[in-house]
């Protein structure tokens, strides 16, 4: 079925009253946009000789309209209402082949399709044009559906997402981050998602369901709670630090399952020998969500990876050969300038802005 006669159904699933309450919120957010509501009014007059008042809900039946008035004006309604549905529906998504750079992406069976961050509701649908998710106001939200497909969701630096999974399960998405799953993965003995990246879960309660979170270093059992983790491969460092709740760590490094409870932590690096469960550091591990930027003993390597994924820059060290330091600071997010003044005195270097670019200069 395509996404033209999918939204006509609703229509008619809607003059009929036997709209489910999913596809009413799809039709309240396809009349949101002028050009659908005006086809909708449009089409409505033709097929079920209503008149649409300003609230699309509150029909008047008017007078009878001849029988080739009607045919003519159903089928001049069809026309347009196939015309706008199709394009504004098709254009939601593009597809590509990898992750866009620049833009909030999902591969659907790895097959990338970038969301146009002018748009303000979009769907996302796979190849059998089943809807599979609705992107709005910098939220994800995954829909039920019968469908099974492996959805992996792309952040890029600079971007941050919110992600709404089917169970009710919430996250927090940084920026750099891939997180991947099934699209039905609630159907099966346990929910799963591979994360690379950093996120923050406000997990549902579902003890027949356990929440695993894989990373390339551990795996993070849940069966509710809040937490936080990061696993970013350009940062020596991965982390999982407890919010609320109880979850249970595992992994190849890991001699015995490791049980935390709000307020431990157990940090996953090459230097680390043992690992152990420590205090945690809220601050500087969950600095994103209160929309600052923290360093904590970083070297300069790192603190300029940071730098780059949190604020989508890349930097260029031109003839610079900066001796590696250890940095620690807390800003708020949009005082770049404050971190880069800090940085020339560090570094002995002036920081040029180019558009997308820090450009490092060494003053010797």
């Amino acid at each position: 079925m395509s996404e033209n006669l999918e939204i006509i159904k609703i229509i008619t699933d809607y003059f009929s009253g036997e709209i489910s309450e999913i596809n009413q919120q799809i039709l309240d957010e396809w009349l949101k946009i002028p050009a659908n509501k005006k086809e909708f009014k449009v089409y409505a007059k033709a097929n079920y000789l209503y008149t649409i008042q300003p609230n699309y809900k509150e029909l008047v039946k008017p007078k009878d309209i001849g029988l080739f008035n009607r045919n003519y004006m159903m089928i001049a309604a069809v026309m347009l209402l196939l015309i706008s549905v199709g394009f504004i529906w098709k254009f939601n998504t593009q597809s590509i082949s990898t992750p866009s750079a620049d833009h909030i992406s999902v591969a659907i069976n790895g097959d990338y399709k970038t969301f146009n961050a002018s748009k303000n509701v979009q769907f996302l649908s796979d190849e059998k044009e089943v809807q599979l998710a609705k992107y709005e106001n910098g939220t994800l939200r995954m829909l039920n559906n019968t469908g099974s497909s492996n959805l992996t969701i792309n952040v890029p630096n600079g971007k941050n997402l919110k992600v709404l999974l089917i169970d009710g399960t919430q996250i927090l998405l940084n920026a750099g981050t891939q997180i991947a799953f099934e699209s039905d993965f609630v159907k099966s003995n346990s929910r799963k998602v591979n994360l690379k990246g950093q996120a923050f879960f406000e997990v549902a309660k579902d003890a027949a369901h356990p929440f695993y979170v894989e990373t390339e270093q551990f795996t993070t059992k849940v069966l509710g709670t809040k937490f936080n983790i990061s696993s970013y491969k350009t940062e020596s460092e991965a982390f999982v630090n407890l919010v609320e709740g109880k979850i249970e760590v595992s992994g190849k490094l890991i001699a015995a399952k490791k049980i935390l409870v709000p307020g431990q932590k157990i940090n996953f690096g090459p230097e680390v020998k043992t690992l152990m469960v420590e205090k945690a550091t809220p601050k500087q591990d969950m600095d994103w969500l209160n929309k600052e930027i923290s360093f904590e003993d970083n070297t300069t390597d790192e603190v300029l990876s940071k730098i780059e994924r949190v604020y989508g820059l890349q930097i260029i060290r031109n003839q610079l050969e900066a001796n590696d330091f250890h940095f620690s600071g807390t800003y708020k997010i949009e005082n770049l300038d404050q971190i880069t003044n800090t940085l020339q005195i560090l570094l002995n270097c002036k920081i040029q802005r180019d558009g997308s670019k820090l450009i490092l200069i060494s003053k010797n």
